[in-house]
């Protein structure tokens, strides 16, 4: 018998899922104890309450395996090891859905809560009671019922909130489940809190070196677990760290199964714990037939997760020069989730740096995905560093955002553009390294052409593009503000020039004056102005694309001063026919 995975938010939803197996490398470990009677004795004390309420947590799961759908005749590829187990990504089960439940099973599952309710009145105090009774509430879509359970929770006090977090998460409600949670931190030791709070699972195997040799509760370990879930937070937008939160509650789920039956029909071990902290629990599971060379064939389980898996851990601890801190459609990711809020999509927009009062001004204009159904929106710009959000601006609506840094604050390094549904799933996101801008030069806005010259930036951003593409031939404005000195002595020589992404600044120098030969694919214009204004000013000019081939260029603007010196500011485009 072999055992297989796929990975789940919340047991009771109906979706079609994707692919992640585990398959079992030991045929041996697999339970195939019968059921067992649930019929309490006639004059129960504390141990035989406990018997008797383990006899029926095995046997109900007993009674699940049995249940579990039909599936195909497969042949998987084994990839990643994982103790007893071999994760297969990829695997081609696009069709499955997740059926309801046998009323065998369903009927069972409510027996083994009359049974667990029944112990617990002898023995109220114990924690793995407290545990199953509110695991089971659960799965049976009865989460108040395991709220107001807890409320009397006479289990020890870090277990109890522990599992009020658990519920709460499984609900969806992710403020109050990390709030929930660290009442349970806070009433560990030392020792356990390490335990709980540990990363290692999720790291990648560099990563983890690093950490691991960080003093379990050493305040450096600290700041590295908290800049670790700050950057793999889903969303800015939505308050606390539902990512952190889940992990805890994966962390619970692990407690709940580490003395207990398991759907699998397998000893829980750190293997499994591993696998959960990395994936969740199961959406739905089911039999199988594997096929060996020849003939021979064995029967294994296959569970299954749902879509929208994404992985949010942050990729890197270290500098993003080294690369993406983020990539949500990895397809080996160490992780996956699929919160409440449903899939994030990429969200198409612009940033841009200007200058106010020796500050840096950021604006963002955004387009809400094709992909996702168009709802009312809540929106936000962040700025960020490792450590947290250092400066925000929230709204409402598709329309632009603009947030300055904080005065007397560590620049932010960091830049976040969000927005989601106000109500039901539906999410979007981008974030990315915030690049350093020059003291005298503003970066490139992209405006939509129609319409008068905007001479500020605020009427600049009214016409704002909320994405970085553009169609061959099309005609498109740039604003840019100049923040340099005034001039009498000279003008400023101002060249806007695009070129293929990839090319060096004297490449595209010599494709200017017309040195580089024909063939290449690049457009610039040059002129000469003054600069009268020693605040702010603007300008835009309008651009008229040629007929490029598709793919992403690079719009440079080069400003060179009397003095003879140069800056620039760039932004990508992605040209489109």
């Amino acid at each position: 018998m072999c055992a297989g995975w796929n990975i789940r938010t919340h047991a009771s939803r109906a979706a079609p899922a994707s692919a992640l197996a585990l398959i079992a490398l030991s045929a041996s470990a697999v339970a195939t104890a019968p059921a067992q009677s649930r019929e309490p004795p006639a004059s129960p004390n504390a141990a035989s309450a406990l018997k008797m309420a383990r006899d029926a947590q095995r046997a109900f799961e007993h009674v699940r395996r049995r249940n579990f759908p039909r599936g195909p005749l497969v042949n998987p590829r084994c990839g990643e090891g994982i103790g007893r187990f071999c994760l297969v990504e990829g695997w081609d089960d696009d069709d499955w859905k997740p059926v309801p439940e046998e009323p065998e099973v369903v009927e069972e599952r409510h027996v083994l809560i009359a049974v667990l309710d029944s112990a617990a009145r002898i023995v109220p105090g114990d924690e793995w009671l407290a545990g199953q009774r509110v695991a089971y509430r659960l799965e049976a879509g009865r989460e108040q019922e395991a709220l107001t359970l807890l409320d009397a929770c006479r289990a020890e006090s870090a277990w109890c909130a522990g599992l009020t977090g658990f519920v709460l998460q499984e609900s969806g409600r992710y403020a109050e489940a990390e709030a929930a949670f660290d009442r349970a931190l806070g009433r560990m030791t030392e020792e356990e809190r390490c335990g709980w709070t540990e990363l290692g699972p999720v790291l990648d195997r560099r990563t983890r070196g690093r950490y691991e040799r960080l003093a379990c509760g050493s305040p450096p370990r600290r700041a590295v677990e908290r800049s670790f879930w700050h950057l793999s937070d889903p969303l800015w937008l939505v308050p606390g760290m539902e990512r952190r939160s889940e992990h805890l509650a994966r962390r619970v789920r692990a407690a709940l199964q580490a003395d207990a039956a398991s759907p699998w029909g397998m000893r829980w071990g750190d293997d499994l714990t591993e696998i959960t902290l990395r994936f969740g629990w199961p959406a739905g599971w089911e039999r199988a037939r594997r096929r060996f060379v020849g003939s021979r064939t064995d029967e294994i389980i296959w569970s299954h997760r749902l879509p929208g898996a994404q992985r949010f851990t942050v990729l890197q601890l270290g500098s993003a020069d080294d690369g993406p801190l983020w990539d949500l459609d990895e397809p080996e990711g160490r992780t996956s989730w699929a919160p409440a809020f449903g899939e994030i999509a990429d969200l198409p927009h612009q940033v841009a740096s200007f200058r106010r009062e020796g500050r840096r001004r950021l604006v963002a204009a955004f387009r809400w995905p094709d992909s996702v159904p168009p709802c009312d929106l809540e929106t936000g710009l962040f700025l960020a560093d490792a450590h947290g959000v250092t400066a925000s601006r929230t709204g409402r609506g598709d329309g632009p955002l603009a947030v300055a840094e904080p005065r007397g604050f560590v620049p932010a390094t960091l830049v976040g553009v969000e927005a989601r549904c106000a109500k039901g799933p539906g999410a979007a996101r981008a974030r990315m390294p915030l690049a350093a801008s020059h003291p005298q030069l503003s970066d490139i806005l992209l405006l939509d052409a129609a319409g008068a010259s905007p001479a500020t930036l605020s009427e600049a951003l009214a016409r704002a593009r909320g994405h970085r593409t553009a169609r061959a031939g099309e005609t498109l404005a740039v604003y840019w503000e100049w923040y340099g000195s005034p001039t009498t002595a000279g003008a400023l020589q101002v060249t806007l020039s695009l070129a293929r992404e990839g090319k060096g600044f004297w490449r595209r120098a010599l494709e200017w004056s017309g040195l580089a030969g024909d063939g290449t694919e690049q457009a610039g214009i040059r002129w000469l102005e003054t600069a009268t204004n020693p605040a702010a000013e603007g300008r835009t000019v309008e651009l008229r694309l040629p007929m490029l081939d598709e793919g992403r260029y690079r719009l440079t603007l080069q400003v060179v001063s009397p003095t003879g010196a140069a800056v620039e500011s760039s932004a990508e485009i992605e040209i489109k026919e």
